[in-house]
C-alpha cells in the first residue's frame, strides 16, 4: 500500500452502531481497528488508521464489522489501493 493510504473513511448506513472493525490479510489472522468508545453511530461516518507497519502490506484485505447487537457484517474483500473508503449497509 502506498503511503497516503494510512486511513480511510467508514460510513455507517445500518440501523446500528458499529463497535467493531476487523481485517486480515488472508482471512485466518485477524487483527482489530481502534474505533471510538461510542462506536460509528448509524448515519455518521469515522476515520480509520492503518498502523505504519501495514505500508508494505497488500492492496486486498478482509474485512468485517460487529454491530451494537453483537451481530457481524458479511466478510468483504476490499481492494483499500483503488477504493481506500467504504460504506456499510
Amino acid at each position: 500500500m502506498s503511503d497516503d493510504l494510512f486511513s480511510f473513511t467508514v460510513t455507517n448506513n445500518t440501523d446500528q452502531a458499529i463497535l467493531e472493525i476487523w481485517v486480515s490479510p488472508d482471512d485466518e489472522e485477524w487483527a482489530q481497528f481502534d474505533v471510538p468508545e461510542e462506536g460509528i453511530p448509524s448515519g455518521g461516518e469515522a476515520t480509520v488508521t492503518w498502523a505504519e507497519h501495514t505500508s508494505e502490506s497488500p492492496c486486498e484485505w478482509y474485512i468485517s464489522f460487529v454491530f451494537e447487537d453483537e451481530s457481524e457484517s458479511e466478510v468483504l474483500l476490499v481492494d483499500f489501493c483503488a477504493e481506500p473508503n467504504i460504506t456499510v449497509g
